[in-house]
């Protein structure tokens, strides 16, 4: 299996895999943002890993970053951090596959996650119960 490094782009997965042996995490609510002032800070191409995103390659979908609450993530005592390739599965072909984890949610938030897309490709998404598997 590949594994994508920061930044590169990993098309949705076609083939099932064999869920059942690895250790999956549940997002109660999977949405989507876009890197708007309105829906981030003051610096909305700037994740929270302090990766910048390229919006040329935003915009032609060749990135998958994603953001998780921050209860999911190391650095508050969760499992995955920043850079962690993860497998989704939603039941949704053009969002399953394999994502980046880049940014975090606010600190409101729990098992929750949000896909990242540019505004022009995709403004809203929403999932019940997306199962995420640490690659």
């Amino acid at each position: 299996m590949l594994i994508p490094t920061t930044g590169a782009f990993i098309q949705g997965m076609n083939q099932k895999s064999h869920f059942s042996e690895e250790k999956s995490y549940v997002l109660k609510t999977l949405t989507v943002y876009n890197p708007t002032h309105k829906q981030c800070d003051n610096t909305p191409f700037i994740t929270a890993s302090n990766a910048k995103i390229d919006t040329l390659k935003l915009r032609n979908q060749k990135l998958r970053w994603m953001a998780l609450s921050r209860n999911l993530l190391k650095r508050w005592k969760g499992v995955f951090s920043y850079g962690d390739t993860v497998r989704l599965y939603t039941g949704d072909p053009d969002i399953d596959g394999l994502w980046i984890i880049q940014d975090n949610l606010n600190k409101r938030y729990r098992d929750r996650g949000d896909l990242l897309f540019d505004r022009t490709i995709r403004t809203y998404g929403r999932w019940k119960n997306a199962k995420i598997y640490k690659v």
